[in-house]
């Protein structure tokens, strides 16, 4: 079988691991991948996520207009990324490391996602000892793993498998990460642990640079992991994996994710009068979930699904609760590889809205290094009913909101980026996308 982009991505996420070689060394290597794709995406009208819905059908409530867009698209099939790694063997089973990563857009040529940093993705230094790897600093959280060894694809804009993993940035990155990694036999398991992994005092979809205090900003925004004194608890977080290879043909997998709020807010930040409105006020984030993986001997088929849990919880004792199956098939013939992605993922409480998705899958691979591909898929958003918020005021006055937890979490800033590559979608109605694009790794 030919190496994929997520296999690179999980050798090089895990590549400090192992024991140190018999004779001292050093390494430092650059790697990266660009992916970029034409796309077409037809977004219907609908409510626009994030902004407040009213219970009274009198009353006007903002609403999308429908639209269609042909774009240069970044990211689509999998993340483009410039990274580079090193390691030394130090003697005695110990070996130093690190991994500097960032993200750019190869559309523009500009640094992309993660708030524009430099090394956004990963920047960590390890310690290899003979019982395991210590890793200290920005890192991908433990429930990353779950989504990246089980999905048929790269988790990138067009990969259904990764709608999990996205109901809580946090899920995917931490700022001031401490993580142990063991590994032994087909096992592969990770403790992690972060004082501050980046909550903000208020949550909104505000991005740096215009994100500001008053304005608040995206959960795991640029400045959102700042620690400080006395925050309360606000955005500790605690993280499990574990990864057994039960064969050369099946892997299993489980993680579990908490983070705490410290009671910030997340509500929604007017542009046009300067005001930001309140609409929640968290307490924590528990997550878990649960991936498989399953490889024909002899034909090369993968099967596999991937199923997460998670739940907000509010300083007033309710809680906002999300579930999601993402489904996977891929099959090469020759050169080629066809295959099909679906996901549901849905409000379980709160406004009962949800998201039902079907991606078609096609790749050419000219070589281990480089591959063209074609995506054509729709998400469609059920608005479910208006859901009453935190904020007593609006309540009162009979506005809520609505919808699934792909448009609804990414307005009120759970989200760092809409689900298929940016187009995301208005709540109650449907975003289809068809992307060809190419990709390469070096």
């Amino acid at each position: 079988m030919q190496k994929t982009a997520l296999t690179k991505a999980v050798a090089i996420a895990l590549a400090t691991m192992g024991a140190g070689a018999a004779f001292a060394q050093s390494s430092v290597t650059l790697y990266g991948n660009l992916d970029v794709a034409i796309d077409s995406a037809t977004k219907g009208s609908g409510k626009i996520a994030g902004t407040v819905w009213s219970l009274n059908p009198s009353a006007v409530s903002a609403v999308g207009a429908e639209s269609h867009v042909v774009r240069v698209t970044p990211s689509v099939s999998s993340s483009s990324a410039f990274g580079v790694k090193g390691s030394e063997d130090i003697g005695g089973g110990y070996k130093t490391s690190f991994v500097l990563e960032g993200q750019m857009g190869i559309d523009s040529g500009a640094q992309n996602g993660q708030d524009s940093r430099m090394w956004g993705r990963q920047a960590f230094v390890g310690l290899t000892t003979p019982v395991g790897e210590i890793r200290l600093g920005r890192q991908y959280a433990p429930m990353f793993y779950t989504f990246a060894f089980s999905t048929v694809e790269a988790l990138g804009g067009a990969d259904l498998q990764g709608f999990g993993l996205v109901t809580n940035n946090l899920q995917i990155r931490q700022d001031n990460q401490m993580s142990y990694w063991v590994k032994t036999g087909g096992l592969t398991a990770a403790l992690s642990y972060s004082p501050q992994a980046g909550v903000p005092d208020k949550i909104s979809s505000m991005r740096a640079p215009a994100s500001t205090s008053s304005t608040g900003q995206i959960l795991g925004g640029a400045t959102a992991g700042t620690e400080a004194a006395d925050q309360g608890g606000r955005g500790q977080a605690i993280g499990l994996f574990a990864n057994y290879a039960v064969n050369d043909a099946l892997l299993v997998n489980a993680s579990y994710h908490m983070n705490k709020f410290g009671n910030a807010t997340a509500g929604s930040y007017n542009a046009t009068s300067s005001t930001y409105t309140a609409l929640f006020n968290l307490d924590k984030h528990v997550s878990y979930a649960i991936g498989a993986k399953y490889t024909v001997p002899g034909l090369g088929t993968q099967v596999s699904g991937i199923f997460h849990s998670g739940k907000y919880e509010m300083d007033d004792g309710s809680d906002i609760k999300t579930n999601t199956l993402g489904l996977g098939v891929k099959h090469p013939i020759g050169d080629f590889s066809v295959g099909a992605q679906y996901a549901l993922t849905k409000f379980t409480n709160f406004s009962e809205g949800k998201d039902t998705a079907l991606m078609l899958i096609g790749d050419y691979n000219f070589s281990k290094r480089t591959k063209v591909y074609v995506r054509f898929g729709f998400a469609k958003d059920d608005a479910g009913k208006e859901a009453n918020t935190g904020n007593a005021t609006l309540n009162t006055l009979g506005y809520g909101v609505n919808g699934g937890p792909l448009p609804a979490l990414t307005g009120l800033g759970s989200q760092e980026t809409p689900f298929f590559s940016g187009a995301g979608a208005n709540i109650g109605n449907t975003t289809r996308m068809l992307a060809i694009g190419v990709r390469h790794q070096f």
